[in-house]
């Protein structure tokens, strides 16, 4: 009689950047609990991957986990895998950086653990491009493990799947593990006995062979995901299904990857496209298109035939969808050629200068799903933070001078201008209204423009149409559902109010041209008609010394108009003068409101204001100990509010504080032929 070869494999991992209290409430809910139901069960074998940032939590905070972790490996019930140490999405980060971050894990694990050379490792969400089997096979890596609905893509039908399948990329072999979507779904949301009776199935389904059946999924969703540590810890659901495997030892037998591998031949050679699980696929694609893919996957539920068919977007398509995502992504491959160029050059602290750099590329603030991701702050500055920490230690030796950099940095065929010094960097965008996309400050290093640009999500129609139909939830629900599930859950009330979107990106020196009687609330949701056409206009541009000056003929109110102001660096932060000259023959009476954004840690108090006649505002962050200040050459009315956006997440909607906007009013009549001068500086001070 044959028996299943069941794989059980939990992956467990936090972001670079997040706080410290949800690393610990992550070991007390979910790890350590899990970890001492496994205990209890000797006979039981078992994988896992963990990424660098935890393994370091637990050996700072929690020396007993390790210690059962080295003694389960000892005993040959429990394999770790390797991967990148700081979790990155290892097709999305340069080779090199792909070689030296699973190094550091295969290393890390191998000394602290003693384990034998790692050679399987864990891909960040699963995100599998044909070139990373040369790159893994290279590393002398033998196996991945990807879901079955990448093999779904390749036109393979996932219910045949059975044990491992090799793939090769210019003669380099790779073994992949098929992940059952199936076995995803039943563990740990179904009953014990569902479980079994799948095992009962496939046993039927191949009399003359053992099947291989792979589980492998987030640890987390064992205790920390809603609703599931009553469900699995307390109502005893994983004590239950270890049981059961062991009650039923006659049709299933627990394995670990590596012994797959020597007692089964390949089942075939495959060649996978470029893709991740099947709900990312989902996730990344335009939010138009996203919409109607999910219309299509409802439609098409309950047909199998024609969903094993369907598939959405590629993990690169998030770099598309948000600008701030290639930003971030872009800001990563240029330091990580700085970085190239500073070991190169042989200089001091490069063990340093590549940690930063490796922890710069953990995934979770590129993109976003049903998790925060890159609506989450903390984790965008996370990357900012260490990127410049990076970039710092380059700069002390080996920037001579401040200096203009110009190409094309965000890939958009365009070029931008990039200053930058030991101080701070002030990015420039010409082509998207000659604004300032970031602001380094190296002091405290932080983006101070790392401000998310408020968009419309998918699933804000489904927030929308059931607004009177919501539920507050905390994180205690009684109910067990996978995140998977649709419903309508809330953290406050009123959401509805904040779903308002952006009609460009957020950024600095953004030039707008607005009626004289704009109201506050009609700035901050919106809710106003641009009177000229420079907010997202080509500037063209020029460097002059240490000033970038940029130059745009437009229209204001049907009006020929030219804008020229020129950015000049300060020690800590910049001066602008604007010249704006009225080329037509009637005269211009128009309100010029010139925006700018602040990424402060957290909202204030005096992030709300409708301000009349001054020449000078301060706000001060207590996180980064600095005050930003703003002083202009007239007396102006000001208008501060700040931004604020609406996403989903396995908890429920939320709002989240993205930055703060200051917006000068500046009343503007000018005759024609004649020319407006204006000028203000942004400066930071350090308290």
């Amino acid at each position: 009689m044959s028996k299943v070869k069941f794989v059980f494999c939990t992956h467990n991992h936090q972001p670079v950047g997040n706080f410290d209290w949800v690393f610990e409430r992550a070991y007390q809910v979910s790890y350590r609990p899990f970890m001492n139901v496994m205990l209890n069960h000797p006979k039981i074998k078992w994988s896992m991957h963990a990424s660098g940032m935890l393994w370091e939590y637990f050996a700072r905070e929690h020396l007993d986990y390790i210690k059962n972790i080295k003694s389960l490996v000892a005993s040959g019930n429990l394999e770790l895998l390797s991967g990148g140490y700081y979790e990155p999405l290892m097709s999305s980060i340069p080779d090199r950086d792909k070689i030296g971050q699973i190094n550091k894990m295969t290393c890390y694990i191998k000394d602290k653990f003693g384990c034998e050379e790692a050679n399987g490792v864990w891909l960040a969400e699963r995100v599998w491009e044909p070139g990373m089997a040369k790159i893994l096979a290279e590393r002398g890596i033998n196996y991945t493990v990807l879901d079955d609905s990448h093999f779904a893509s390749a036109g393979m039908d996932i219910e045949r799947l059975n044990g491992y399948y090799t793939t090769e990329e210019q003669g380099y072999s790779l073994n992949i593990f098929p992940i059952s979507q199936k076995m995803r779904y039943l563990v740990p949301f179904a009953d014990v006995e569902n479980t079994i009776e799948y095992f009962k199935y496939l046993v039927k389904e191949s009399p003359n062979s053992d099947p291989v059946v792979v589980m492998a999924d987030d640890g987390e969703k064992f205790g920390m995901w809603p609703s599931t540590y009553k469900h699995v810890y307390e109502n005893k659901w994983l004590e239950r299904f270890l049981t059961s495997l062991e009650e039923n030892s006659d049709i299933v037998e627990t394995v670990n990857f590596s012994e797959v591998l020597k007692i089964k031949k390949s089942s075939g050679r495959v060649y996978l496209s470029c893709s991740s699980y099947f709900e990312m696929s989902q996730w990344a694609l335009p939010t138009s298109t996203q919409q109607s893919f999910e219309n299509v996957i409802n439609r098409c539920r309950e047909d199998s035939e024609v969903k094993r068919f369907l598939r959405g977007g590629f993990w690169r398509n998030f770099l598309t969808k948000y600008e701030e995502a290639n930003n971030m992504h872009k800001r990563m491959i240029y330091v990580s050629e700085k970085i190239k160029k500073y070991i190169d050059n042989k200089k001091p602290h490069i063990e340093k200068a590549l940690d930063s750099l490796y922890a710069a590329q953990c995934n979770c603030a590129y993109w976003h799903g049903i998790f925060g991701g890159l609506y989450l702050p903390h984790l965008r500055n996370a990357v900012y933070n260490m990127l410049l920490k990076a970039e710092n230690l380059y700069n002390k030796s080996m920037l001579k001078r401040p200096t203009w950099n110009i190409f094309d940095f965000n890939c958009d065929s365009v070029d931008e201008y990039l200053f930058e010094s030991k101080m701070q960097n002030i990015y420039v965008s010409p082509a998207v209204g000659g604004s300032i996309f970031e602001w380094d400050i190296f002091q405290i290093n932080h983006n101070l423009l790392n401000v998310l640009t408020r968009r419309y999500e998918s699933y804000h129609k489904k927030l929308r149409d059931n607004i009177n139909n919501t539920v507050i939830v905390s994180d205690n629900e009684s109910e067990v559902q996978t995140i998977h599930v649709n419903a309508v859950k809330v953290k406050e009330i009123n959401l509805d109010k904040f779903l308002v979107y952006d009609a460009y990106k957020r950024a600095s020196l953004i030039d707008h041209f607005l009626a004289n009687d704009i109201k506050h609330d009609e700035c901050m949701f919106g809710y106003y008609e641009e009177k000229g056409d420079f907010v997202s206009g080509i500037y063209n541009a020029c460097v002059k010394g240490a000033k970038i000056i940029l130059k745009r003929y437009g229209k204001v109110n049907g009006k020929n108009v030219e804008i020229v102001k020129e950015i000049s660096p300060l020690s800590n932060g910049y001066a602008v003068a604007y010249e704006i000259k009225n080329d037509s023959s009637e005269i211009l009476d128009v309100c010029f409101a010139p925006e700018q954004v602040f990424a402060f840690s957290s909202k204030a108090e005096d992030d709300f204001g409708d301000l009349k006649s001054i020449d000078i505002w301060k706000r001060y962050d207590d996180y980064f100990k600095i005050e930003v200040e703003l002083k202009i050459s007239c007396k102006s009315d000001l208008f501060i509010y700040p931004v604020e956006t609406i996403s989903n997440s396995d908890n429920g909607y939320e709002k989240t504080y993205q930055g703060t906007v200051a917006v000068f009013l500046v009343k503007c009549v000018i005759k024609p032929k004649e020319v407006r001068k204006i000028s203000f500086e942004t400066i930071v001070n350090f308290k």
